[in-house]
């Protein structure tokens, strides 16, 4: 069976400006996919070609088999929320909601239906006939997202569309999306710069630089085991090492740089549940900072500094100017590729 969504050699400049090229994935129906990656990176661009707002420059598009490419957007069979929320201030939720079923000529009764349905799914009871502008942050997304899941779209794309509220509203609408988005088996192609949030809601995450995807896999695979030292850096506070102390501490051979996780490395007792090597490194530790459960050490050592991230335990606790050995889980040493 064909993937659902099957992007080749895409290509996009804006004049002299190469946005991105040699752009290939697939996508299987109902999967959540996340660009992730920092501001500039083309995520964005590429997402618009996709869902038909930017040309292209080469390369092709299919959609179940179709060719897309050269499609208008209303006929790509797309939902689309903003981080704008790009919604009429002069019309009521609910009016907002039904506008795109209107232009299609749907009759009243089906309107009402499916309008009910989707205040439903987003939980907006009791707010439906308000203005725009009497609304909250995150009930004005919850409208941008209910207006595109009201069309029963072939694939919902989100564009960043939770980073201008507070934090625990993006928590509980992050939540939102991803649930409504496998009730209803939505395709979901998710743009956004934060980690956590690809970490939390994606099935894969495309991790992209400089108009290029330098990893894709499960959000696990991508933290857990980074291909570069980009990947490293932006996914987490990764220890990167340098080739001399890689083939130092670790014994690498490689003549790569490696990359190790902060809680994967222990103080002055290797862990009893992950093995570690057997030689420990020395260091003292310059800075402690409490993270709530987790306590943050740097660990000064002949090479570098190291974070080591500890579970919050009152029977263990080191402070500034200890002495200490680290030890560092055998499997958890990345070699990074050059690039």
């Amino acid at each position: 069976m064909s993937s659902y969504v099957v992007v080749q050699n895409l290509a996009k400049s804006f004049g002299d400006t190469k946005v991105f090229e040699n752009i290939n994935f697939v996508i299987e129906k109902g999967e959540f996919i996340t660009l992730l990656g920092p501001s500039g990176c083309g995520k964005s661009t590429l997402l618009r070609c996709i869902a038909g707002l930017n040309s292209v420059t080469s390369g092709g598009i299919m959609v179940e088999g179709q060719d897309i490419t050269d499609l208008p957007p209303q006929k790509r069979g797309i939902g689309m929320v903003f981080q704008s929320y790009a919604l009429f201030p002069n019309m009521t939720a609910r009016e907002n909601i039904a506008f795109g079923l209107k232009i299609r000529g749907e009759t009243p009764d089906q309107i009402e239906k499916k309008v009910k349905e989707v205040i439903d799914i987003v939980e907006l009871h009791g707010r439906e006939d308000h203005l725009i502008d009497e609304l909250s942050g995150g009930q004005r997304q919850r409208v941008a997202l209910a207006r595109a899941l009201v069309t029963r779209p072939r694939i919902l794309f989100l564009d960043e569309p939770l980073s201008a509220l507070d934090a625990k509203i993006r928590k509980r609408l992050r939540y939102l999306i991803r649930q409504v988005q496998k009730d209803m088996g939505l395709t979901t192609i998710f743009v956004t710069h934060d980690q956590e949030e690809a970490m939390v809601m994606s099935d894969r995450i495309f991790l992209m630089n400089n108009g290029s995807i330098v990893q894709s896999g499960t959000p696990a695979e991508v933290y857990t085991h980074p291909v570069n030292e980009f990947a490293a850096g932006f996914m987490g506070n990764y220890n990167i090492f340098d080739e001399r102390l890689s083939a130092d501490y670790f014994g690498l051979k490689s003549g790569l740089k490696s990359a190790v996780r902060p809680e994967a490395i222990f103080i002055n007792e290797p862990s009893d549940k992950v093995p570690c090597l057997e030689r420990p490194v020395p260091g003292k530790i310059v800075f402690k900072q409490l993270l709530g459960n987790v306590v943050r050490y740097s660990v000064k050592t002949e090479g570098t500094e190291v974070s080591v991230d500890l579970l919050n335990s009152h029977d263990k606790v080191y402070e500034e100017g200890d002495n200490v050995q680290l030890y560092f889980s055998r499997d958890e040493i990345n070699e990074l590729r050059a690039g």
